[in-house]
C-alpha cells in the first residue's frame, strides 16, 4: 500500500513503516520523542521553508514528454491547419495574415510561455497524484507524528524520514503498468509499550515494507489496480519488529480528464507471521487541481485490528505545488492529519507529512 502508516506498538495492528539498522544516540532520541513542543517547532520550520520553496523555487513550468516546447510556436496550429504544417512555415502564410492556417489567439499563447508551462505543471501534478500512471518518482516523507494514549509517559513525539521511489515498468499497446513501491524509513523517538507497561522511544530503521501493483487508468477515467503489500521484520530495534507481514490489496480510483482531479482508495487486508494477526489496511487519496501546478491533496493511511478492534482513522488536508527546479521537475508538498479514534494505550494524534517528490525518466 502506498505504504507507511504511522508505526505503532504490536497490539494496534500492523503498520507500514520502517527498516533496520540502530542509531547509536539513543538518549537524544529518548529526549527528542519526549518534548512534544518540539514536533511543533519542527513542523513550523519545515512548514515555513516548504512555503518559500514551493512559492519561489518551482517557477518553471514543464510539458510532457510528448508535448511541444512553450516557447515553439511551430507546434500550434489552428483547427484548419494541415497536419505537419508550422506557423512559420513558407506554406503557411504570414501569422498575422487572417487567410492563413494558422491561428492568431493560439500564436498569442505560445508568446506567454506561462500559461503553457502552468498547463504542463497541472498535469504532471494530475499524474503524480495517479497512483496507474508510469511515472518514475523518487519520493521521500518526513513525518512529524504527536502521540498519546492511556499508558504511562505515551504523550510523546517521534520523527520518521521514508524514501518511497515509484518504479513503473509499463506493458506494450499500453495494457497496463507494474509497480514497484519499496519503503524505507528512519524513526526518530518512537514510541512503544515495554513489558512494564510504560512507553519508551528508539530511534531505529524500521521494517521494510513493498507494494506490488499492477493496473491502469480506463478511457473512462477509471483507475483499477490489484496487488500485493508486504512488510518484512528489518527494524533494528526488537520491540519496533514487526512480523512478516502479507496480504492483497486492490485499487479503485478516478481521474478527470477535464479537471485533472484525481481520487483513489487502496484497501488490503493482511495476515502477520507467525502470529497469524488479520488487519485491514487502507489509504484514502485525492488531489484537486488549483492552476499552475498547485493541488489541494491529502493521502492518508487507515487500520483496522481485528485482534485488538483498534481503528486508526485520520482525516487528511493538504497542499502541493509541481514545479521545475531547475531542469528537474519537482513535486512539494504538506499534508495534515487528524486521527479521530481514541489513541488507545498509546497511538498517533496527529501527524503531518512534508513531502519532496523529483521525477527522473524512467532508464527502461
Amino acid at each position: 500500500m502506498a505504504s507507511q502508516a504511522a508505526a505503532g506498538t504490536r497490539d494496534s495492528g500492523p503498520v507500514f513503516v520502517s527498516a533496520g539498522v540502530m542509531v547509536t544516540t539513543e538518549d537524544r532520541a529518548i529526549r527528542l520523542g519526549s518534548n512534544p513542543r518540539r514536533a511543533v517547532r519542527v513542523c513550523a520550520t519545515c512548514a515555513a521553508a516548504l512555503l518559500v520553496a514551493m512559492a519561489w523555487g518551482p517557477s518553471r513550468g514543464l510539458a510532457d514528454d510528448d508535448a511541444p516546447a512553450a516557447s515553439d510556436s511551430r507546434h500550434v496550429l489552428s483547427k484548419g491547419a494541415a497536419p505537419g504544417t508550422h506557423c512559420d512555415d513558407p506554406e503557411a502564410g504570414h501569422p498575422h495574415n487572417y487567410q492563413n492556417q494558422c491561428n492568431l489567439k493560439d500564436v498569442h499563447k505560445l508568446r506567454s510561455p506561462k500559461k503553457a508551462s502552468d498547463s504542463g505543471n497541472s498535469e504532471l501534478a494530475s499524474k503524480l497524484a495517479n497512483p496507474s500512471a508510469p511515472v518514475l518518482a523518487i519520493n521521500t516523507y518526513l513525518d512529524v507524528t504527536r502521540h498519546g494514549g492511556s499508558a504511562p509517559e505515551a504523550d510523546r513525539a517521534s520523527f520518521a524520514i521514508t524514501i518511497q521511489p515509484a518504479l513503473p515498468f509499463p506493458t506494450r499497446q499500453d495494457k497496463g503498468s507494474l509497480f514497484f513501491r519499496p519503503g524505507i524509513p528512519i524513526q526518530f523517538g518512537q514510541p512503544f509499550v515495554t513489558s512494564s507497561g510504560n512507553v519508551d522511544t528508539a530511534v531505529s530503521f524500521g521494517n521494510i515494507t513493498l507494494d506490488t501493483l499492477f493496473g491502469k487508468t480506463l478511457d473512462m477515467g477509471l483507475i483499477i489496480m490489484g496487488g500485493a503489500n508486504t512488510t518484512f521484520p528489518t527494524a533494528s530495534k526488537p520491540e519496533l519488529r514487526a512480523d512478516w507481514i502479507f496480504g492483497p490489496e486492490v485499487v479503485i480510483g478516478y481521474a478527470s480528464k477535464k479537471t485533472g482531479n484525481v481520487w483513489s482508495a487502496i484497501v488490503g487486508y493482511t495476515w502477520s507471521f507467525p502470529d497469524h494477526a488479520q488487519t485491514v489496511v487502507g489509504q484514502y487519496a485525492y488531489a484537486i487541481n488549483l492552476g499552475g501546478g498547485w493541488q489541494t491533496t491529502a493521502a492518508p493511511f487507515w487500520s483496522y485490528s481485528r485482534e485488538s478492534k483498534t481503528l486508526r482513522f485520520p482525516l487528511g488536508v493538504g497542499i502541493a505545488k509541481t514545479g521545475l527546479f531547475g531542469k528537474l521537475p519537482v513535486k512539494l508538498g504538506a499534508q495534515a492529519w487528524l486521527y479521530t479514534t481514541p489513541p488507545g494505550a498509546s497511538g498517533p494524534e496527529w501527524t503531518v507529512r512534508f513531502t519532496v517528490s523529483p521525477v527522473v525518466r524512467r532508464p527502461w
